[in-house]
């Protein structure tokens, strides 16, 4: 039996990795056709009220954020609402901008404060579970302090729930990115995301495949309530995600959907807080084993880097050792690259990032692989993880 040279198995890998670049835009446009985003909307909920929606804020050291958000909560078009923020030991002027705001809002809007993290509990988790109890809605909405919402959001998420018959809605956002690295990195992670858990897995109700976004949850309080709330999750990292196995688990309906049109939030500003955050929800994403971050790391490093790593080493032995240089691995992994860039450059505008930043694809991926590797490194040597300054073992 003959027996391929590494020429020709590099040409063998690369003609893989283009089929499988092919395959993904058909996967971007059965994601775009099967789960398009909510059209905001101002169809009246049933119900004559309407159901009482709380919307509960944890808001902890958000002193940058909290007046954006309070100031589009504020303009809801939905005609029954409260706002409860929930400020979670904050050490900036987060409490006099509270205080402000409540002096001046147009609903009603109530002030919990907590001064102590008790033992067992997450700092967000506590601060939802507070939330809840001073809440006086039929349905609860968690939304972080770093989310800008459209006057409808809340009116299109409520009729949509009510109409469809859902326990649990939970909704993706629109992803800002401003910064250098917020460009190259944010689009890459959040399309990983959407591939790791495809939609149509995540909201079929026989898929054990769970996923869910802390920044828009709309629950039922009797369901909220009958599940455990918060409280059954208390110690945990990633509580939107285990608040939505919680509910499914009890047979209620829970689904996740395209909320790009309804909210928009701007998840991190620098490197240092994209590597912080993304460590985290990885590491607890996979729940905190080893070999799906591996496999995510694997391929990374072959859909991602190797076509760019091949390309470079051809273009350094065409100069250099000429006798190295293969034309037929330099123009394949050019050919390839460029496909890449190209797809990037596709999924770039549909989530209306700079398409542009495409070709900085290597970079982000690289950035990508680091993040998982640092998530690989928490779990097997068991470190504790950072968040707004709580440590978490």
């Amino acid at each position: 039996m003959a027996i391929l040279s590494s020429n020709e198995l590099i040409l063998a890998a690369l003609l893989f990795i283009f089929v499988v670049w092919t395959k993904r835009i058909l996967w971007m446009s059965r994601v775009r056709r099967t789960n398009p985003p909510l059209e905001p909307s101002r169809s009246p909920v049933s119900g004559a009220p309407p159901p009482k929606i709380s919307i509960i804020v944890p808001a902890r050291n958000e002193e940058k954020n909290i007046p954006n958000c309070l100031l589009h909560l504020c303009r809801q078009t939905y005609p029954r609402y409260e706002i409860i923020v929930v400020d979670d030991r904050s050490e900036d002027r987060t409490p006099e901008l509270l205080e402000e705001w409540q002096r001046k809002s147009p609903v009603p809007l109530k002030i919990v404060r907590i001064e102590k993290l008790p033992a067992g509990w997450t700092g967000k988790n506590y601060a939802m579970f507070t939330g809840s109890k001073a809440a006086s809605g039929e349905w609860f909405l968690f939304t972080d302090a770093d989310t800008t919402h459209s006057p409808s959001s809340v009116e299109t998420a409520a009729a949509c729930a009510v109409e469809r018959k859902i326990d649990f809605l939970t909704l993706a956002p629109q992803t800002e990115s401003k910064s250098f690295w917020e460009k190259t990195v944010q689009p890459l992670a959040v399309g990983s995301l959407a591939l790791w858990f495809p939609p149509e897995k995540v909201n079929d109700p026989r898929s054990e495949v769970t996923l869910a976004n802390g920044q828009f949850i709309l629950v039922r309080k009797e369901v909220y309530e009958k599940t455990g709330g918060n409280e059954s999750v208390q110690n945990e990292v990633v509580e939107d995600v285990e608040l939505a196995k919680k509910v499914r688990g009890a047979g209620f309906s829970v689904q996740f959907l395209n909320g790009t049109l309804l909210y928009s939030t701007r998840m991190y500003s620098s490197l240092k807080e994209i590597r912080t955050g993304w460590t985290r929800i990885f590491t607890y994403l996979f729940n905190k084993k080893p070999l799906p971050i591996l496999h995510k790391i694997f391929m990374f490093l072959l859909f991602s880097i190797f076509p760019f790593l091949t390309l470079f080493a051809e273009a350094v032995f065409k100069l250099g050792s000429p006798q190295k240089f293969s034309e037929a691995v330099f123009y394949a992994s050019l050919g390839v690259s460029v496909w890449i860039a190209a797809i990037r450059f596709i999924g770039n505008k549909l989530v209306k990032s700079n398409p542009w930043y495409a070709l900085l694809h290597p970079l982000g991926s690289l950035i990508m692989v680091w993040i998982l590797a640092s998530s690989l490194w928490r779990i097997l040597f068991k470190k504790p993880s950072v968040w707004r300054g709580t440590l978490y073992r």
